[in-house]
């Protein structure tokens, strides 16, 4: 039995690690950020028009966005420091749930797994809709544990409760949560009469309540979020053999796990979820939790990247569970027939290469730039560059009109390239979308149907990604447009060629060209 002091010693010892790597993670963000990544600006215009629902998520990000942004002025270190206290935190809850599952030895290697894993470090650096979700479910996973673990702890239901709330407003995986807790407790008769405990009930379904006000949103938005979701799950158009496609979409989604994990933690994980699930039930209640919560819907998602492209932050939340399962394998708490015990003396191997992957993207993007190889193929930074110059390049365009000009600013392209520009310009004004296909793609289609009355009349300032004349939907829908210039930018290390309009006495807002 391990002592108090011992145990406090460990604690202590977790803390100071951690908050070290926050404090570097911190002045790391502050002297190499260059420019948020797509989503983070997008969500960021979210954050600037808080509702109960978006086009694509609930809307929790959103409302982080708005305090994040707030609280740091609009500054990019704001969001970037979010991130960071987020993403480390988690690795905190991850300590504490693999010291409750098994003991100090197994929880100290996860929190080394976890900081060697390349998938933390981007989610400690990006804040998107999986860094809160992530936290939320670690919190969930770890207050279920104790709750089953200590025959009812009700403080342990509240906590549970409120992660799910929480996590449901953060991203739709969060559902699945519930389900299985259910499984888990199912699957064995040492956890099946907790089925007949109604304030579980209460907490696991009642948590879905959360879920209400993004419910009432899509109710009045034509339930646009489940269709965008929906499309998640179909499977992929193919323009050449159906076979080859699917088995490299299988083999893409493989590989990015692997270099999300690292390759030493993602082969010891595949193994030992690919042996557990065949002995689910047999195993004892910790490695059993693990598997549910772990190897049961990766082994879904394998199947899924069969049939469909899979992104490859879907599986993010169950390697929480899977890295306490490694670290459980590599202190000796779980056994399994494969990997041979023997391969444990490889955990310094899997360490080493883990870290080597995390110092790639840390330090690769300073190191090219000091080359001058700035935006190189290899670049992990290469989708975040030459935005600032954008916003340089647009903004001259609006000091040369008339003074007093309320111009409404519009992009065409991609949603990026709005949110971007609006991000980037000095006084970070409204930027409207145009959408270059049919149907509604973004939130802001859905901003332009509902402001469209209020913008008639007004005159407009419009980046083309076209070189030419505007589409005939937006010129039309101007009583005159002027072509005022162009210019070139290099976008993620890329040439790219704008045109910039005036468009004068917006006649109705026009329609999405085709």
């Amino acid at each position: 039995m391990i002592s108090t002091a011992s145990s406090r010693s460990s604690a202590i010892r977790v803390i100071l690690l951690l908050s070290a790597v926050l404090i570097l993670r911190l002045l790391y963000a502050a002297y190499f950020a260059v420019n948020p990544a797509g989503d983070e600006a997008y969500y960021w215009d979210w954050g600037r028009r808080l509702d109960y629902g978006y086009y694509s998520k609930p809307p929790l990000i959103a409302w982080i966005y708005a305090l994040v942004d707030w609280l740091g002025g609009g500054r990019l270190i704001a969001f970037r420091a979010a991130a960071a206290i987020l993403g480390t935190s988690s690795l905190l809850i991850l300590w504490s749930l693999t010291r409750s599952l098994f003991d100090e030895k197994a929880a100290w290697i996860a929190v080394l797994l976890g900081l060697a894993t390349p998938a933390n470090s981007v989610l400690s650096f990006f804040l998107t809709i999986d860094a809160p979700l992530v936290f939320c479910w670690s919190i969930a996973l770890w207050a279920f544990w104790k709750y089953t673990d200590e025959n009812g702890n009700s403080t342990m239901l509240i906590v549970l409760f409120l992660s799910l709330a929480v996590g449901h407003l953060a991203k739709q995986m969060m559902m699945i949560f519930p389900l299985l807790a259910m499984i888990f407790l199912a699957l064995s008769v040492d956890t099946r009469s907790l089925l007949r405990r109604s304030r579980l009930w209460c907490a696991l379904l009642g948590s879905y309540l959360s879920l209400l006000p993004p419910l009432f949103w899509n109710l009045r938005h034509d339930w646009i979020t489940f269709q965008h979701t929906g499309h998640h799950f179909e499977a992929a158009a193919t323009k050449g053999s159906v076979l080859v496609e699917r088995i490299g979409d299988f083999f893409s989604f493989l590989g990015t796990q692997m270099g999300v994990l690292s390759p030493g933690t993602g082969f010891v994980l595949a193994s030992l979820c690919v042996v557990g699930l065949f002995s689910i039930r047999k195993a004892n209640r910790p490695l059993r939790f693990l598997l549910v919560f772990g190897a049961l819907p990766l082994a879904v998602m394998v199947l899924m990247a069969m049939r469909q492209e899979m992104q490859p932050n879907w599986a993010a939340v169950f390697y929480v569970s899977g890295l306490v399962m490694v670290a459980g394998w590599y202190s000796g708490a779980v056994t399994a027939s494969y990997p041979p015990p023997s391969w444990r003396r490889l955990l310094p191997a899997t360490l080493a290469t883990g870290f080597v992957l995390v110092g790639y993207f840390y330090f690769a993007s300073p190191i090219f730039a000091l080359l001058g190889k700035e935006g190189h193929k290899a670049d992990p930074n290469r989708r975040l560059l030459g935005y600032e110059n954008l916003a340089t390049q647009f903004q001259a365009f609006r000091e040369q009109l008339p003074e007093g000009t309320n111009a409404l600013l519009l992009a065409t392209g991609h949603r990026d390239l709005t949110s971007q520009l609006a991000f980037g310009l000095p006084d970070q004004p409204v930027v409207r979308n145009l959408n270059p296909t049919p149907g509604i793609s973004s939130q802001y289609d859905l901003w332009n149907l509902e402001d469209a009355p209020l913008l008639t009349g007004r005159n407009a300032l419009i980046l083309s990604t076209s070189a030419k004349n505007l589409a005939k939907p937006i010129s039309q829908a101007f009583q005159s447009v002027e072509k005022l210039g162009e210019f070139t930018v290099r976008l993620k290390a890329e040439d790219q060629h704008f045109s910039v309009f005036l468009g004068r006495d917006l006649k109705k807002w026009p329609k999405n060209p085709q």
